[in-house]
C-alpha cells in the first residue's frame, strides 16, 4: 500500500519519494489529527508507521472505522495485530461486508470452529455469488471435512468466476479426478503463489526446508565433466530462476548466465543480487520461444512441479541448446497415482515418472545422460523424494 500524497505538502512528497520515513511520519500524524475524519489520512500514517517498525494498528483502525468497506486496512490489520477482532465487529456493522466475512471465516476455521465459518460464507455466498474468495475458500472448508462433491462443484463455480484461476481450482479438480492432471496449474496461479511468496522465498527454502537442489545440481554437473573450474560455460540460462538461488550456485561457472521466471517480484529480488546478466519475466516456454539465444547449458531447478506436459518445456529448452549443450534438472519423484507418467504429489504438486522424463525428452532431441536419486528438500519433515537429471542436446527436436 502506497501513502496517498497530500498535494500542498512539497516536504511530505519528497519525503515519501525517497522513502525518508522520519521525516514524513510527524507530518502524517498531524494531518490525522488536523482531518480526524478523513480516512485516508490515517491509512496514510498506518503506512509510516509500519515502515518504521512502530505500531499502526490504532491508525488502521480509524480508518475503517471511517471507511469499513476498505479491504485494505483490513487485510492491513489482521496482519500487524492478529488478536484484533475487527472483522467480527465490522459484520456486527455490516453481515454482508465481504472482507470482514472471508477473515472471520478464516480464523474461525483456523481456531477450530468450522461450522462457524461455513455458516459465515455460506452467507456471504448468497448475497455475492460471484465472491471468488468465499466460493473457493467454502470449497476448501467442505473439501477438508470429507464432502467431496459440494466442494467440487464449488471449485466450478471458482473457475467460472475466475477462468484464469487465481486460486488454483484447478489443481483442487485435478486431484480429485475431475479434469486432466497435466492441466492442474494456470500460469497465473503459478505467478501469484510466488510474487506472494517472493518475500520469505529464500529463508524458507534454505532455513525450514533445508533446500539443496541447486548446490545437487551444481555437484552432478561437475562429476560429469560439465562444470570444471578451468573452462567455463560461455552461455549458460537459469529457468524458473526465482531469487536467484540456483544462479548463486551455477555464476561462478558460467561468462553469461541468464534467467527466465513467471514472476516478478521473484525476478525483482533476483536483480537485487546483481547475480544475472539478463533477466526475464514471462512464461518459459513463451520466452525461449522467441528468441534467438544459443545456451550451452540449461537449468532447471524446481521447475517441473508447477508444469504438467513438460513437452512444450523440453521442445523449446531443445531448440535453444547448441548441439551437445546440457539440461540439468530436478522432478519430484512419482510415488503415486499417476496419468501416463505425471502426478500430484502429497506436496500438492507434480511429480513425474523416470520413464516419462525420459521418452519427452527424448521425443524434443535430449538425451537422457544421467538419473540420480536423492531429495533437494523437506516436506513435512521427511525428505522430498526427488530425480536429479541431466540430458545433452543431440539433434533438433521432432515438434
Amino acid at each position: 500500500m502506497n501513502a496517498d500524497v497530500d498535494p500542498d505538502s512539497e516536504i511530505l512528497r519528497a519525503a515519501l519519494e525517497a522513502g525518508d520515513w522520519p521525516v514524513a511520519l510527524p507530518i502524517l500524524l498531524d494531518l490525522a489529527r488536523q482531518n480526524a475524519g478523513e480516512p485516508r489520512h490515517w491509512t496514510n500514517l498506518a503506512v509510516a508507521q509500519r515502515a518504521m517498525g512502530a505500531k499502526s494498528s490504532r491508525a488502521l483502525k480509524r480508518a475503517l472505522i471511517l471507511n469499513p468497506a476498505t479491504a485494505g486496512n483490513l487485510n492491513d490489520l489482521g496482519a500487524v495485530d492478529p488478536e484484533a477482532r475487527v472483522a467480527e465487529w465490522l459484520l456486527v456493522l455490516d453481515p454482508l461486508h465481504g472482507p470482514a466475512a472471508v477473515l472471520a471465516a478464516l480464523r474461525a476455521f483456523g481456531s477450530n470452529r468450522r461450522p462457524r465459518a461455513v455458516r459465515t460464507l455460506r452467507r456471504l455466498r448468497l448475497a455475492e455469488p460471484s465472491s471468488l474468495d468465499a466460493t473457493f475458500l467454502l470449497g476448501q472448508f467442505l473439501d477438508l471435512a470429507g464432502r467431496k462433491e459440494e466442494a467440487i462443484r464449488l471449485y466450478r463455480s471458482s473457475l467460472h468466476i475466475d477462468p484464469e484461476d487465481t486460486m488454483g481450482a484447478r489443481r483442487d479438480l485435478a486431484r480429485h479426478g475431475v479434469t486432466p492432471i497435466r492441466e492442474a496449474f494456470s500460469s497465473t496461479y503459478v505467478a501469484k503463489v510466488f510474487d506472494n511468496y517472493a518475500e520469505k522465498f529464500d529463508a524458507h527454502l534454505t532455513d525450514r526446508l533445508n533446500y539443496s537442489g541447486p548446490e545437487t545440481l551444481r555437484r552432478l554437473g561437475v562429476e560429469l565433466g560439465i562444470l570444471s573450474e578451468g573452462r567455463n560455460i560461455p552461455r549458460a540460462v537459469d529457468i524458473g530462476c526465482g531469487t536467484g538461488l540456483s544462479g548463486a550456485a551455477f555464476r561462478p561457472h558460467c561468462n553469461h548466465l541468464s534467467g527466465i521466471d513467471i514472476a516478478k517480484e521473484m525476478v525483482r529480488r533476483a536483480e537485487e543480487k546483481a547475480i544475472y546478466d539478463r533477466l526475464t519475466v514471462g512464461h518459459a516456454v513463451e520466452v525461449l520461444s522467441r528468441e534467438d539465444e544459443v545456451y550451452d547449458l540449461a537449468i532447471a531447478a524446481d521447475v517441473s512441479a508447477y508444469i504438467g506436459d513438460l513437452g512444450p518445456l523440453f521442445t523449446s529448452i531443445s531448440n535453444r541448446l547448441a548441439p551437445g549443450g546440457t539440461l540439468l534438472m530436478t522432478a519430484h519423484e512419482l510415488t503415486g497415482p499417476d496419468e501416463n507418467g505425471i502426478g500430484i504429489g502429497r506436496d500438492g504438486v507434480h511429480c513425474h515418472s523416470a520413464g516419462y522424463l525420459r521418452d519427452t525428452a527424448e521425443h524434443a532431441g535430449l538425451s537422457l545422460t544421467e538419473l540420480r536419486q536423492g531429495s533437494m528438500r523437506d516436506e513435512g519433515d521427511m525428505p522430498l523424494a526427488t530425480l536429479f537429471l541431466a540430458f545433452t542436446k543431440l539433434r533438433q527436436s521432432r515438434v
